[in-house]
């Protein structure tokens, strides 16, 4: 399956995400996950993942209108992956370099709108990872660079997931 690249489709508009929320607005958790899935070999559906998400923890903070459960996002995909989990404050960043795959967590501010946003990355044969729902177009960088990157761009990240395939030591 593809990887979704934009969120804010009229489809996604018109998909409910938690009581008041559509995925256009407040679904970013879920696509991450969907291209985590997807993107390291287990075909599931959109649908399929929004059902996940709902079963563990409470899928989406705000009624919908806030986001991804962040706890419900790892449970999700701890039942597929192992996990690590990294703030990035505290700089420990080697262990990530060895995962499959990422999801980072991070606060943007533009003007005087704020926010919070997940993306996920998939990690390319070079080393390198593919970032998605970041921007239009699909973006490919090492995870350092990528993370520098974003500060200058004025967006914070506050947690990076680093994920393995299960059977494999992080």
């Amino acid at each position: 399956m593809e990887p979704i690249t934009i969120q804010k489709t009229e489809d996604f508009r018109r998909t409910r995400y938690g009581l008041f929320g559509n995925v256009a607005a407040n679904g970013c958790g879920a696509i991450a996950a969907y291209n985590v899935l997807n993107g390291l070999g287990e075909e599931v559906s959109f649908p399929k993942v929004i059902k996940g998400l709902r079963k563990r923890l409470g899928m989406a903070f705000g009624f919908g209108l806030l986001g991804t459960n962040i706890y419900s996002l790892m449970a999700y995909l701890a039942s597929f992956f192992r996990l690590r989990i990294c703030f990035i404050f505290l700089r420990n960043r080697k262990k990530l370099k060895t995962c499959d795959a990422v999801i980072i967590y991070y606060y943007w501010r533009f003007k005087k709108r704020i926010g919070a946003h997940f993306i996920s990355g998939i990690k390319n044969e070079d080393g390198d990872y593919t970032f998605y729902n970041y921007s239009a177009v699909p973006r490919t960088a090492s995870l350092d660079s990528f993370l520098m990157n974003m500060k200058k761009e004025h967006e914070l990240p506050l947690l990076v997931i680093g994920i393995k395939r299960k059977g494999q030591k992080i």
